[in-house]
């Protein structure tokens, strides 16, 4: 007598594998030709939005202010360097309401960063004013001196 043998359950795992390797190859075929970014560089809007956020930050914690008003320019630099990430670079001029330079221009970067960039997002935020306490029973009085810091972003 002969004994036939049952070959269905070979053929199907055989069936499997093939496919599994059609699958394979195609995911492979396709993936060579998806486009994908050239860099990882940011464009203008997330640069811009990244500054917006920085400056909203720093003022909502009431940082921004005080510097600004108290003028310490090495604080508002330290604050910014930390705060961004590290192939951001910032240039950050302060004006007064007359749009007379109050300070020099404060500088993060190596030299022709922001002339060689192509990507440079220019933030404009102003300050209206920064209480000062009165006497010694915490009183305080808030006096209008507007300021306006255009922060400028680049990568590096």
């Amino acid at each position: 007598m002969r004994t036939r043998i049952n070959n269905k359950g070979q053929m199907r795992v055989i069936e499997a594998i093939l496919s599994s390797f059609i699958v394979v190859f195609a995911l492979t075929f396709v993936s060579i030709f998806a486009a994908i970014p050239a860099s990882t560089t940011y464009e203008v809007t997330d640069l811009e939005k990244m500054g917006y956020s920085l400056l909203q930050d720093l003022d909502q914690n009431g940082l921004l202010a005080r510097f600004v008003y108290i003028e310490d320019w090495e604080s508002i630099k330290a604050a910014l360097s930390v705060s961004l990430p590290l192939d951001v670079y910032f240039k950050m001029t302060v004006y007064n309401v007359n749009q007379t330079k109050v300070y020099g221009t404060i500088l993060y970067s190596p030299s022709g960063t922001f002339e060689t960039s192509k990507n440079v997002a220019s933030i404009t935020y102003s300050l209206v004013g920064y209480p000062k306490i009165i006497g010694g029973n915490n009183s305080y009085q808030a006096t209008y001196n507007p300021r306006i810091l255009i922060l400028q972003l680049a990568r590096g």
